[in-house]
């Protein structure tokens, strides 16, 4: 055990980053977000609304619960305020992301179609849900070694570009929800499994 946790302490920030973000909770988080802002497409909103961003809110609450309860901060080398910095990332990153598809994919004042005149003729808005969601897990993949964001990413894209002939703008995001929701329940069921509570030491 002890040189499990010496190993561990030995991985770089960014290997850390990948353990503390094994059990799939912000997968489901980002998942739920994308279900509501699809929602948000479906009802004809023309701003994000606030219900989409609550599920971000949960992020911290639910790290500490499932995954510090079970690992502790020793995983991520003893550095709490480590751990908030990726939190903060994520849910910036999540809220960034959700203003630009709010502004870009639900703004109906922006004259995007001018812009864009460029394009064969389209649904724009599902093409640019794709890109946003896509760039997004893409920066995520790239700030952390996890493979299954860029697999989020492939599903955004790709939904993205054969919607943008066929579908409306809540096809990629409600692909990419799906794709995000599979794996992360996927992913917090072996980490619940794999790293019961210690019911001992919480009695105490």
């Amino acid at each position: 055990m002890k040189e499990k946790k010496q190993s561990i302490r030995q991985l770089t920030q960014k290997e850390q980053a990948a353990i503390f973000h094994q059990d799939g909770i912000v997968d489901i988080i980002g998942g739920v977000v994308l279900l509501n802002f699809g929602l948000d497409i479906i009802n004809q909103s023309t701003t994000t609304s606030l219900f989409t961003y609550i599920p971000i809110l949960l992020l911290s609450s639910m790290k500490n619960q499932v995954t510090i309860a079970r690992i502790g901060y020793q995983a991520f080398g003893g550095d709490e305020r480590r751990t908030r910095r990726w939190i903060f990332s994520i849910v910036a990153g999540m809220v960034v992301t959700l203003l630009a598809m709010g502004t870009l994919v639900l703004g109906g004042s922006l004259n995007l179609e001018a812009v864009f005149s460029w394009l064969p003729e389209g649904n724009l808005r599902t093409l640019l849900a794709g890109l946003i969601i896509a760039l997004a897990c893409l920066i995520a993949a790239l700030s952390l070694p996890l493979q299954r964001y860029q697999i989020y990413a492939a599903v955004a894209i790709t939904a993205g570009l054969i919607g943008f002939m066929l579908f409306p703008p809540f096809v990629p995001v409600f692909a990419s929800a799906a794709a995000m929701l599979t794996l992360g329940i996927r992913l917090m069921v072996k980490f619940i499994k794999a790293y019961p509570l210690d019911t001992k030491k919480k009695n105490k």
